[in-house]
């Protein structure tokens, strides 16, 4: 009966790879040696989000407790705040990852055209879900309750160190690790996000498309290692 089951799994688990491009792009992976020595080296600096502690002087602003992931496969390891690299951007990034999935940003499926419209997942705290890639016509986002996650759940706890490092650099391979700044959405007309097609009025989209936090932020990074760090402060908004 249980092999019956797991077979069921599997085979199910196999047809909903075959619908959605990226599952079918992670499972044909063949990451090489760059990328499976940064699969290890990053598992092995990997360490569970730190719990937030009381503050010995009560905050001005009220802090909210931690609130609900969104039901994607790539939170499944990816948790709360899923940007933690760039101290000076993330927690813009980590506020869009609320309600712009994670294939929005780093997946671009090599000659092919994207659109990207809202889908309800369970987990969103946005009203209307997530803004998905779209490839003709289908959304292509990963739900932590499929078939195929959940097999490759078990593949991942049943792995030694090696079969975890190979597992990982197959599911990033066809992704892209850093997305696109912020101004391809913020900075221009023409904008990697249609918002008219997303529902916004004229008004709205018109003050999305040049949201001023945005266009600072992407003015001031730093273009290079050895370039200072502008930190950001309320009054260069307004300039």
């Amino acid at each position: 009966m249980i092999i019956r089951r797991f077979l069921f799994l599997y085979f199910l688990a196999a047809s909903i790879a075959l619908a959605n491009p990226l599952v079918q792009e992670m499972d044909q992976a063949q990451p090489d040696a760059a990328e499976l020595q940064r699969a290890k080296e990053q598992l092995e600096k990997s360490s569970p989000e730190a719990v937030e502690t009381p503050l010995f002087v009560p905050p001005f602003h009220k802090r909210k407790d931690a609130q609900a992931l969104p039901a994607t496969f790539c939170r499944s390891c990816h948790q709360q705040n899923p940007h933690r690299s760039n101290a000076r951007k993330r927690a813009f990034l980590n506020m869009h990852s609320r309600y712009i999935s994670c294939e929005t940003c780093h997946w671009w499926p090599e000659g092919e055209q994207l659109a990207y419209a809202w889908m309800q997942v369970p987990g969103s705290s946005h009203a209307r879900g997530m803004i998905v890639p779209r490839l003709k016509g289908e959304p292509v986002l990963i739900a932590e309750s499929i078939p195929w996650a959940r097999v490759l759940k078990q593949q991942w706890e049943e792995a030694d160190e090696a079969g975890k490092v190979e597992i990982k650099a197959k599911l990033h391979h066809p992704l892209r690790e850093k997305g696109p700044g912020c101004g391809a959405c913020h900075g221009n007309e023409d904008a990697l996000l249609d918002y008219g097609l997303l529902g916004y009025k004229p008004q709205r989209a018109r003050e999305l498309e040049l949201n001023p936090t945005a266009r600072f932020i992407e003015r001031t990074e730093p273009r290079s290692a050895d370039e200072p760090v502008r930190r950001i402060h309320i009054r260069d908004l307004l300039e």
